[in-house]
């Protein structure tokens, strides 16, 4: 039988150690790929091309005082990545938002005005992730499509984006034939509000 995983001995295991306490780590109800390591770490995997993309991440909004997890070890096997962090205490913002007060909704409000503000003052000569450019949003691939019910300036707005939308790689082999530069940088911001934790401060 194979011992437990314990936090004070994260350093001195093996990165295939870690990679099998993670495998047998039991996985976090919001995501599959998140695992409860031990009452203190998560291990959340990434694929290896994707890593550096969060850690660059994590170190920017650390930086700019946007408080996150700590990551405190990264390991690849497989294929995979992995990143173990600090668990950060909380419940999300999607499975809470329809219980908060009218006050605590306005004071939740003006701290997600603060942060958007925050990272828009991160510029990037390319659209997508921070290291990268790539883009890997869900949120920009319209999975969801229109809502239900929607009335006809929802309809209008739709099909006026996707007839001008123009796909990353469609607009790179433009970029690629063209002689001009563009001088427009990107702001940077989170998109998921499943990953959003609140805490009670």
């Amino acid at each position: 039988m194979a011992l437990a995983f314990q936090e004070e001995l994260l350093e001195r295991y093996t990165d295939l150690e870690l990679a099998h306490y993670i495998a047998s780590s039991p996985s976090c109800t919001s995501s599959s790929r998140v695992f409860n390591l031990s009452s203190n770490l998560i291990a959340k995997i990434y694929r290896t091309s994707e890593v550096e993309d969060a850690l660059k991440a994590t170190e920017v909004a650390s930086q700019l005082v946007i408080r996150g997890p700590s990551v405190r070890k990264v390991l690849k096997n497989r294929g995979r990545a992995y990143t173990i962090m600090d668990r950060v205490e909380g419940t999300t913002l999607d499975v809470v938002w329809k219980e908060l007060s009218w006050f605590m909704t306005i004071k939740l409000g003006l701290q997600l005005r603060r942060f958007v503000k925050i990272l828009r003052s991160v510029t990037s000569p390319t659209a997508g992730s921070l290291t990268t450019g790539e883009c890997r949003s869900f949120w920009l691939e319209d999975r969801y499509g229109l809502p239900a019910n929607s009335g006809s300036a929802a309809f209008a707005h739709f099909f006026r984006f996707w007839t001008n939308f123009t796909s990353i790689a469609s607009d790179a082999s433009i970029k690629a034939t063209s002689s001009t530069r563009l001088t427009r940088f990107h702001w940077w911001g989170a998109n998921d509000h499943r990953t959003i934790r609140l805490d009670s401060s």
